[in-house]
């Protein structure tokens, strides 16, 4: 006989106890400590949306919460899980990911000593081309690992634009690896009589259970339409059906980036203080809200001339600062918000001290003033000093302090 409900929900209870208790976890730790209690992390089963105006960083938030930060901590303890991120890039190709990630990389392994933005990566100056040796940085061994895992772990889908072709990816994938158990049900009429008995879906089993599996669509607004439908009813299509039934019957973790209306940024707005993406402010299809089980927005003050905010001197970040919020969950937390440094060109973002903390806010008001447009390329080789025969420990020891010091995701070969 099989289990009643709330006995398989009684049972997942003790064996996520049983978890915890081993050493084992229910979640990936989200990479801003002091916000956990309101995001705790990656947990599967899940249904977000990323929310923010045109060039705020909603995307770069969301890659550093659901794609570096899942990553590296897999790659940092693959005695305890796995990940498998789908990531449907509807406005970037695949190469341009790439460089991104490699700016990133470059940057947090060397403390930040290596600041280098993509279009310095990619040579776009004539007189500054890339340092010959950021190019056999990157192939070393260090490196060459951390990438090696992404490519291994990560699959960057540019061609899959609508969403029954993504859903469609997702679910084979699901299919493949796991098996969905079915169960008889028995449809009856209103005396209790037996009209008819169906095959329906009962649970599915992954074949790792410890396997994470990520599905990011970037974003919303650049969906192909579905056949006969327009925008808002093609992300209805993907939200409403698609979405909640990867989330609900095989376990995926689902990030949604979606844009804010641009009347959310209206002179009327802008008079009323009104500014703050916002649930309503759902750009193109505000029925998403519905779906998810958390909205999280990202919050610029510098764009609007605002010269304090949150207790924040917004005059001294100037664009180096963002505010991350939970605009709405299931399961409350709706309102709390996480200050944070930001750095657009390395897609780096780090959990600010208090406003009271002022010693430790001057530590990041130097760290402001430091950085600066480098005119020519040999500034940067200066700057760097890369000493390749070195490269690999001496990361390493970079990066074990920045990761006590600045709490990110850790790296290790």
């Amino acid at each position: 006989m099989s289990q009643r409900t709330y006995e398989k929900v009684i049972q997942d209870l003790i064996e996520r106890r049983d978890k915890v208790l081993s050493g084992a976890i229910n979640c990936i730790p989200a990479p801003f400590v002091r916000f956990r209690d309101t995001y705790v992390g990656v947990e599967k089963g899940k249904y977000v949306i990323v929310t923010a105006s045109t060039k705020v960083g909603k995307t770069q938030i969301a890659d550093y919460l659901f794609l570096y930060n899942p990553l590296f901590y897999a790659y940092n303890n693959r005695d305890k899980l796995r990940v498998k991120i789908f990531y449907f890039s509807l406005e970037m190709s695949a190469a341009e990911k790439y460089r991104q990630l490699m700016c990133h990389l470059l940057y947090i392994l060397s403390q930040g000593h290596i600041r280098i933005d993509p279009k310095n990566l990619r040579s776009i100056h004539e007189d500054r081309p890339l340092p010959e040796n950021i190019i056999t940085l990157l192939q070393s061994d260090l490196y060459k690992s951390v990438l090696e895992f992404f490519e291994e772990n990560v699959v960057i889908l540019d061609s899959i634009r609508n969403p029954y072709g993504i859903y469609k990816w997702c679910k084979d994938y699901a299919l493949k690896h796991g098996k969905m158990h079915t169960k008889l049900y028995e449809f009856k009429d209103k005396d209790g009589n037996v009209t008819e008995t169906k095959e329906v879906r009962d649970f599915y089993e992954p074949e790792d259970p410890e396997e994470y599996r990520l599905v990011v669509v970037d974003h919303y607004r650049l969906f192909t339409l579905e056949k006969g439908k327009d925008l808002y009813n093609t992300i209805v299509s993907w939200s409403a059906n698609h979405a909640i039934d990867l989330r609900n019957n095989y376990n995926y973790t689902i990030i949604g980036i979606q844009q804010q209306a641009a009347s959310q940024e209206s002179n009327e707005n802008q008079k009323l203080n009104k500014l703050k993406p916002t649930i309503d402010g759902l750009g193109d299809c505000k029925a998403t809200a519905q779906d998810v089980d958390m909205i999280l927005g990202l919050y610029t003050p510098y764009r609007y001339g605002i010269r304090e905010y949150e207790g924040y001197d917004i005059t001294r970040f100037k664009d180096h600062i963002r505010f991350l919020e939970v605009l709405g969950g299931r399961e409350g937390g709706g309102g709390d918000i996480c200050p944070l440094y930001f750095d657009g060109a390395v897609n780096y973002f780090r959990e600010l001290p208090l406003p009271q903390e002022k010693q430790s806010l001057e530590v990041i008001y130097q760290q402001i003033s430091s950085l600066r447009i480098y005119s020519s390329i040999s500034g940067i080789v200066n700057l760097v000093t890369v000493k390749l025969n070195e490269s690999i420990s001496t990361s390493k020891k970079w990066f074990w302090k920045i990761h006590k010091s600045w709490r990110g995701p850790r790296i290790r070969d």
